[in-house]
């Protein structure tokens, strides 16, 4: 059995697969299998992974019908992992070379965690890397002392309540970065929701929070990559599916945070709606927008969203006309 099964979701990927692939084999960790989950590619993506696979025997190819979403891809590399511990990768990102050892370390010294993260970089499709990192973004480093217990080599033990943290401030957890015991991931009823799109990840991470001890590593081991092909490229599907993750979370682990996190946690959400709101008042759907300005001004009241509101009873003639005079006015 070996110590850690790394799965790979892949769909006409052929510019990137390789280098994610080479990035898994090159591990410092030797004892792996990696599980490609080839989702009905149509260009050279299964050709390319299945070359890598005849020089190595730790890649395990598995084809199935386009399903047209990743955790359907996911929770079939889940089924057929035999590692003690899993992580997740997709096919245009990459690992850094020590990741899956520095990870298990933590594991060794730390054996009551279930779960460790690590911070991760973002990288341009010309392969130039940000200077910022996805944990130094959000608001992890403010709230260390409180949600975290700092121990040896820069690991941090997450306290009970880091859930909290998840939900009002940052998630922290994302598909590069997290390595799950297998045993965890099979106490869970489901794994990524098959019924979504977008947030299916964000689901299961709340609700691996939930209930299993976690550990973290600040450096970051992994690098995500930015393209012009990102699922999250879709506003409209990204808003979507976030505050339906969101929402769903609230309602399910609401009475766990204080009145303080609630409250920003609402906040955060109002948020959501509004900007969700805005889009479809630029695309000119009044009356979606409508909904979510209201959705957000029932979370959180504030001025800016019931002018937004009010602005969606509007003439559609009267707002092409204000926007044809701005951009004349612009130029």
């Amino acid at each position: 059995m070996p110590k850690v099964s790394v799965i790979i979701p892949a769909f006409n990927c052929e510019r990137y697969i390789r280098q994610a692939v080479e990035s898994v084999l090159s591990q410092t960790e030797r004892d792996l299998e990696l599980l490609v989950v080839n989702d009905g590619s149509t260009d050279g993506t299964l050709s390319i992974v299945e070359r890598l696979a005849e020089k190595d025997n730790r890649i395990r190819v598995i084809s199935q019908p386009n399903s047209g979403k990743p955790s359907i891809a996911r929770n079939r590399g889940i089924r057929h992992a035999s590692g003690e511990f899993v992580s997740f990768l997709d096919a245009d990102d990459l690992f850094y070379p020590r990741k899956l050892e520095k990870q298990l370390r933590v594991f060794r010294h730390y054996p009551h965690l279930n779960l460790v993260f690590h911070d991760v970089k973002n990288l341009s499709q010309n392969g130039e890397v940000d200077s910022g990192s996805y944990l130094s973004r959000g608001e992890f480093r403010e709230y260390l002392d409180t949600y975290t217990r700092r121990e040896r080599d820069g690991v941090y033990l997450c306290n009970g309540d880091f859930y909290n943290f998840m939900s009002a401030h940052c998630t922290t957890l994302a598909i590069q970065n997290v390595m799950v015991r297998r045993s965890a991931l099979h106490a869970q009823e489901i794994w990524f929701p098959e019924d979504m799109t977008i947030g299916e990840d964000i689901d299961l991470w709340f609700r691996l929070a939930l209930v299993n001890p976690m550990g973290c590593i600040l450096e970051p081991l992994s690098y995500y990559r930015r393209h012009d092909s990102n699922i999250t490229n879709d506003l409209g599907g990204f808003f979507r599916g976030s505050l339906y993750v969101h929402e769903k979370n609230l309602a399910r682990g609401g009475k766990l945070l204080t009145r303080e996190e609630k409250k920003i946690y609402q906040g955060k959400i109002a948020d959501q709606h509004f900007h969700y709101g805005y889009y479809l008042y630029r695309n000119m759907d009044m009356k979606s927008a409508r909904l979510e300005y209201l959705r957000s001004l029932r979370l959180r009241p504030s001025g800016r969203a019931f002018f937004a509101f009010t602005k969606t009873f509007m003439p559609a003639r009267l707002i092409r006309s204000c926007r044809c005079y701005l951009r004349l006015d612009e130029a």
